[in-house]
C-alpha cells in the first residue's frame, strides 16, 4: 500500500496554509527525512523474485507518481478542470480502464497458444479504453480525488495479482500494441510508461504544486519502488511518521 492518503492530503494542504516560516521548515525537513527512509527501505537486498514482478515494481512507483500528483486537490478540480476536452475525473477513469485491458493484453500474450492469433479477442477485455467496469469502477464517475486514487490502487492490485506469477520465459513471447509488434516484456513496461503518461497529464491539468507536494510526490515514487516485497512492518512505521505530521 502507498502511504495514507488522508495524511498525504492533509500534509499538501499546508502548502497552502498561511504557516508560519519556522513550522513549514519543519515539515519539509520531516519529509525530507522519510524520504531517505523510503529509499533506504527500497535499497535493501530484494528476496528473489523474477524479472516480471521487478517490472511490476515500475508500474507500483508511477501509481506513487499519480498519487503525488493528485493526492489533496480539490474534489471539484474532477470535474472542471481540463486538458482539451477530457477533465479530471476523465483522465482518472481513463487511467483504471487501461489498467485493466493491459492486464488481460499482457496475461494474454504471455499465456495464449502458439495457434491463438496475436491479437487478443475483443470479448477477453473486461472493458473499453474510456469508462472501467461498473461493478467494481461505478463509484469513479462520481468519487472524489481520494476514491478515485483507491480505485486506481484496487487495479493496480488486480493487475499484481494477475501477472505477477507469469514465468519469465514468456517475456519474449510477441504481443502488439495497438497495431504495433512488440515482446510481452515491452508489453508489461508499458503498464507503468501509461502511468506515467497519466501523472503527466495530470500535472498540466492542475500544475505541480508546492515544495511539500514535490518531496510528497518523491516519497511516493520511492515506496512504489519497495512496497510490492518491502516488510509491511517497516513499512507501517513510516506510515505513522507521516500521520504524525498532521498533528
Amino acid at each position: 500500500m502507498p502511504p495514507p492518503l488522508d495524511a498525504l492530503a492533509a500534509v499538501v494542504r499546508l502548502d497552502g496554509d498561511a504557516l508560519a516560516a519556522d513550522k513549514r521548515s519543519s515539515r519539509r525537513d520531516a519529509l525530507y527525512g522519510l524520504l531517505r527512509r523510503e529509499q533506504a527501505i527500497a535499497a535493501l537486498a530484494q528476496p528473489a523474485r523474477s524479472e516480471v514482478s521487478r517490472i511490476l515494481d515500475f508500474a507500483q512507483a508511477a501509481y506513487g507518481d499519480v498519487i503525488g500528483v493528485l493526492v489533496g486537490r480539490e474534489d471539484r478540480l474532477l470535474d472542471s478542470a481540463r486538458d482539451g476536452e477530457w477533465n479530471l475525473r476523465d483522465v482518472s477513469r481513463h487511467a483504471i480502464a487501461v489498467e485493466l485491458r493491459y492486464a488481460a493484453q499482457v496475461e494474454y500474450s504471455a499465456s495464449r497458444a502458439d495457434t491463438d492469433p496475436i491479437q487478443i479477442p475483443p470479448e477477453l477485455l473486461p472493458c473499453d479504453r474510456l469508462s472501467p467496469p461498473e461493478s467494481e469502477f461505478g463509484p469513479s464517475r462520481s468519487g472524489g480525488v481520494l476514491q478515485l486514487l483507491r480505485l486506481l490502487g484496487n487495479a493496480r492490485t488486480s493487475t499484481d495479482t494477475r501477472l505477477a506469477r507469469l514465468p519469465d520465459a514468456a517475456l519474449g513471447r510477441p504481443s502488439l500494441w495497438g497495431k504495433q509488434h512488440i515482446d510481452v516484456r515491452m508489453r508489461l513496461h508499458q503498464i507503468a510508461v501509461h502511468l506515467t503518461e497519466t501523472a503527466i497529464q495530470m500535472e498540466k491539468i492542475v500544475g505541480s504544486g508546492g515544495e511539500l507536494r514535490a518531496i510528497i510526490r518523491r516519497c511516493c515514487i520511492t515506496r512504489g519502488m519497495h512496497e510490492r516485497w518491502s516488510i509491511a512492518a517497516d513499512r507501517a512505521v513510516l506510515d505513522d511518521s507521516y500521520r504524525a505530521l498532521t498533528a
